[in-house]
């Protein structure tokens, strides 16, 4: 880990806490030394620490230069650096301080000198020019590092503080200037995996072995007691109960529990430490002998780092980066390469070869700012430029591609009856009208985008059907029954590649500011092949993709025609409208006050406290009105567990609880479940599809015994069905999105329990994040009345079906399509998820009134200022918005865009032939078994030829993407606008 602190106090007294020693005296093995690029022109690289030296440089004294500010009263006021503290995991300063393996200290000194250069490469100044601030990168910097052994708790803690001054330089022999740590501090946990690795590594060479996680990037060494790791972690337990109670997530918001947890000093020496921690192992003396025993045995040896491990891990980084952001800061890809490989690869392995995927122009340098981050050294992929390129090419080509919904007369006819407001109207009539095949209509948070789905289909032309889609069930389900329409999800409609669209339907697609670029692109490919109207309806300003992308956006600025509604409906109260007004606007402090209450001045979890107290005092029919919304799941649980000790209090809930069996999704991304070593022991994982080849079927448990590997080397995961029959599964062969991961746990529930379900079951007809109310509970089988329509009743076996939850509060980001009369939002101030997208979305969930809980109102606001929540955009990110608007595109390749256009008019042709043909071939019914048996075999063989078909088609879309060097699709060396056309999907028709 890696833990920066900005250094307070005088130069004097920092110099003393250093070279001293401060909780302890400090012996002469502990290593100090200065390092860096200005150190070596000094003549200091390399020595031992100088107290005197040390002060001056502390003071910004470097030979004749003093840096700093004059104040008014004529003194010098310089800030003298930073603490970047290096903490070795915690067996390794067992093994190294307490058993006396010094060559384990030796591994971590040098660790921790290839992070520091790393780090180097950070320093950066800040200058002036013409007025502006600049950031110019220098690279050079001088820091002085001190090895220390002991925790304030007096256990054995191996790290190393490097103290950075404040001081840097553009070359040597130039004037100093004051250092600025921004992208120093950008770049801490990329540092943390750089330091991690690399000690790994160079343990594993002097004899020990790891067990590390991937998706961390933490290990520990192997075989040492867990539970002599828990005793020797005093100063750890404190930090993760501080961390717990005040909702602190994440390495960023931990280190404020790091500082806020130091106990006072207690002196020491090393002597009489070793002779403690002696004492403390002796319960484990013959479990540590042995493993001593083994790793001599093991020897030192040289381990080389496998050419193929450091490409799959370079990959991976890339690949990883790029599933939840199109830019990237290329250190974000070396840490996660990093850490998928723990222990084989070091960054000297993996940076060579990210570079050449730079030289290839696989990877491309952004220039522009883009998203929420700021990325100093922003990289996106050729591939995401080239989808977010393809958006706007199907803009072009759905200009003027399709007959207007509903003829002027319909429209008139219907909206003289329908209620709607002016602004309602205008976007209906603009939307209806259009001849584009694409449109949108872009809305405020609770503006009646979903109604104007039912009076469109009122109004739409005789024989056109509409369907609502929307990325998420829950969604899908409110616009369909709010509309009165068939409805699907978007995922569903991908999944069948448009099967049975044609050019008589409008796909109505709400939510959309939730789609992934590669999904929203899925869906235009269809409406080209099909003729299908595509009707986007969304609001940028809510909580965005989970996936890569902010499609909705970037359509809107490559020209998409969208009508705007600006007028909230859902809000019933002037201070309501007034607090979402003024949030959609930025002002968040405005939005604050503008609520019901704001409840702060307490830690997280005592506010935890006081909502679920608020809420319990409501009466029943309150409660079912009022929906708590917190940030993530970890809340989302502690909110759960005291609403159900306070119901139990009130005899709200049965008192005999039943202790079921959950399953929880794991959080793996689609390129994590492809790899076996991201997956663990005790994990259960469910397919979408059957897998003959490896005897799994669909819909089955599996549980995660262990990793294997083939004789070929390769891993395999290797599980256990209900039956006990083991299998050896490759997860990379297959689809990602046909696996489910997940953690078993466990969960009480009683009659009057709330529920919710986590996950879409069809045999049930759940969708993901419905709610209801447990009536009876007879074992393992719950009598559920569910919320929706009149509350039907269910008999559900949770033994069988166990995706499911306590339903008190939800996440915003479920709670999105959703409305309750007021809304109880919980927003530590510290979770990474509070930005300005999620406050937006939660308080326009409520119609009459928000009450919310936070630390400090003031720090909120700020916060929500400063973190949107906004996803990034490849072209955005390389300044190329206007130059691939549809309109500059169409300028530029209207050739090519007119040859599109007539390829799609053939394929349509096609598929209206084919369909005839069909339909003909089927006004007699079938006569006899045999007509009835060659009906089915040619049903068969038509689904069959759909499926190699498609799979023809998609070989044929990647070998383009291959053909790079073919001159006419370069992204990078010839700009992005130089790619194929969109590919085209087509599905079996009846």
């Amino acid at each position: 880990m890696i833990h920066p602190r900005r250094l307070k106090g005088t130069p004097q007294n920092i110099a003393r806490y250093y070279t001293v020693g401060d909780y302890y005296t400090k012996g002469g093995d502990e290593h100090s030394e200065w390092g860096g690029a200005i150190a070596a022109e000094l003549g200091l690289e390399g020595e031992k620490v100088d107290p005197e030296i040390f002060r001056d440089l502390l003071a910004g004294k470097i030979g004749d230069q003093q840096l700093g500010r004059h104040r008014a009263d004529g003194q010098i006021e310089h800030h003298p650096g930073w603490d970047f503290s290096v903490n070795a995991p915690k067996s390794v300063s067992i093994m190294a301080l307490v058993m006396g393996d010094k060559r384990i200290i030796e591994a971590h000194e040098k660790a921790v000198t290839a992070t520091l250069a790393y780090m180097e490469e950070h320093a950066t100044l800040r200058r002036r020019d013409d007025g502006k601030i600049v950031h110019e990168t220098t690279g050079r910097l001088i820091f002085a590092r001190f090895t220390e052994h002991s925790s304030r708790e007096l256990d054995p803690h191996l790290h190393t503080h490097t103290v950075v001054m404040n001081i840097t330089n553009r070359e040597g022999g130039s004037p100093m200037a004051s250092l600025e740590t921004r992208a120093m501090y950008a770049e801490q946990m990329v540092m943390g995996q750089v330091y991690r690795n690399e000690l790994a590594h160079r343990v594993r060479e002097i004899g020990w072995e790891i067990e590390g996680d991937p998706r961390s990037g933490l290990f520990e060494l192997a075989g040492v007691p867990k539970g002599l790791i828990k005793d020797m972690s005093q100063r750890s337990e404190q930090i993760d109960a501080h961390a717990n109670e005040h909702g602190l997530t994440g390495q960023a918001a931990r280190r404020v529990s790091f500082y806020e947890t130091r106990g006072p000093k207690v002196k020491a020496n090393l002597e009489e430490l070793g002779a403690q921690w002696a004492e403390r192992i002796k319960p484990y003396e013959a479990e540590l002998a042995k493993l001593m025993a083994e790793v001599n045995e093991r020897g030192e040896r040289t381990i080389p780092v496998d050419p193929g491990t450091a490409g799959r891990a370079s990959l991976f980084g890339i690949r990883q980066a790029e599933s939840r952001e199109a830019v990237n800061n290329i250190g974000r890809m070396y840490r996660l390469g990093l850490a998928s490989h723990l222990g084989e690869v070091r960054l000297v392995d993996i940076r060579p070869l990210i570079a050449e995927h730079e030289a290839s122009r696989k990877l491309l340098a952004t220039t522009h700012q883009t998203g929420d981050q700021v990325n100093t050294r922003g990289r996106t992929s050729r591939r995401s430029a080239r989808q977010e390129l393809a958006l706007s090419q199907h803009l072009a080509l759905a200009v003027d591609d399709a007959r207007p919904v509903a003829s002027a007369d319909r429209l008139l006819t219907v909206l003289e009856r329908a209620g709607l407001t002016p602004h309602q109207e205008q976007a209906l009539v603009q939307v209806a009208l259009s001849r584009d095949r694409v449109t949108g209509i872009h809305g405020v948070g609770g503006a009646g985008k979903s109604t104007l789905i039912k009076v469109l289909d009122q109004a739409a032309e005789p024989g056109t059907i509409l369907i609502a889609l929307a990325p998420t069930s829950s969604a899908t389900a409110t616009a369909g029954e709010m509309a009165g329409v068939e409805s699907k999800t978007v995922a569903s409609l991908l999944a069948g590649g448009g099967y049975g669209i044609t050019d008589r339907h409008v796909l109505v697609l709400d939510e959309a500011g939730q789609l992934g670029t590669r999904q929203a692109l899925r869906v235009l490919e269809i409406s080209r092949a099909t003729g299908a109207r595509v009707i986007l309806l969304g609001d940028d300003r809510q909580t965005g993709a989970i996936e890569q992308g902010k499609p909705f956006w970037l359509m809107q600025k490559f020209g998409l025609v969208t009508a705007q509604l600006t007028e909230s409906m859902r809000q019933k109260t002037d201070a309501m409208k007034d607090a979402v007004t003024h949030a959609r606007a930025g002002d968040y402090a405005a939005s604050l006050a503008k609520l019901d209450k704001v409840v702060s001045g307490e830690e997280a979890e005592a506010l935890a406290k006081g909502l679920v107290a608020e809420w319990t005092r409501l009466k029943p029919i309150n409660r079912a009105n009022t929906n708590i919304l917190v940030l993530e799941n970890a809340t989302r649980l502690i909110v759960n567990s005291a609403i159900r000790e306070t119901l139990k209090s009130e005899s709200a809930l049965a008192a005999e609880d039943a202790r079921l069996a959950v399953l929880t999704p794991s959080g793996m991304s689609d390129e994590e479940k492809h790899h076996a070593r991201f997956y663990s022991g005790g994990q259960v994982v469910t397919f979408a599809r059957d897998l003959v080849a490896a005897g799994i079927a669909r819909n089955t448990e599996y549980r995660v015994v262990g990793i294997g590997r083939e004789a070929s080397g390769r891993q395999v995961v290797r599980l256990v069905d209900e039956n006990g029959r083991m299998i050896r599964w490759d997860p990379r062969l297959g689809k990602a999105q046909h696996v489910n991961v997940f953690n078993r746990e466990e969960r009480d529930l009683a009659e009057g329990d709330r529920i919710q379900w986590r996950l879409v079951n069809k045999e049930l007809g759940l969708k993901n994040a419905e709610r209801g109310t447990v009536e009876k509970l007879d074992g393992h089988i719950a009598t559920i009345r569910w919320d929706r329509g009149n509350g039907p009743i269910q008999e559900v076996d949770l033994s069988q079906h166990k995706t499911w939850d306590h339903g008190y509060a939800e996440t915003v980001y479920s709670a999105q399509s959703k409305t309750y009369a007021r809304v109880y939002v919980l927003a530590p101030v510290n979770s990474g998820l509070v930005n300005g997208q999620n406050y937006y979305t939660a308080i326009t969930r409520a119609e009459f009134g928000v009450k919310l809980w936070t630390e400090d109102p003031e720090r909120l606001a700020e916060k929500l200022a400063s973190r949107s929540g906004e996803k990034t955009s490849s072209l955005e990110g390389l300044g190329r918005l206007e130059r691939d608007g549809r309109r500059a595109l169409a300028d530029r390749h209207s050739d090519r865009l007119d040859q599109a256009r007539s390829e799609q008019e053939r394929i349509r042709q096609e598929r209206r032939d084919r369909t005839l043909e069909k339909q003909l071939g089927r006004s007699r019914e079938p006569q006899g078994l045999g007509e009835r048996i060659a009906e089915s075999a040619f049903r068969i063989g038509e689904v069959l030829d759909w499926f190699l078909q498609s799979m023809r088609d998609r070989d044929g879309a990647r070998d383009t993407q291959r053909s790079d060097r073919s001159g006419a699709d370069h992204v990078g060396r010839q700009g992005p606008e130089h790619t194929h056309q969109p590919e085209q999907t087509e599905g079996p028709e009846r």
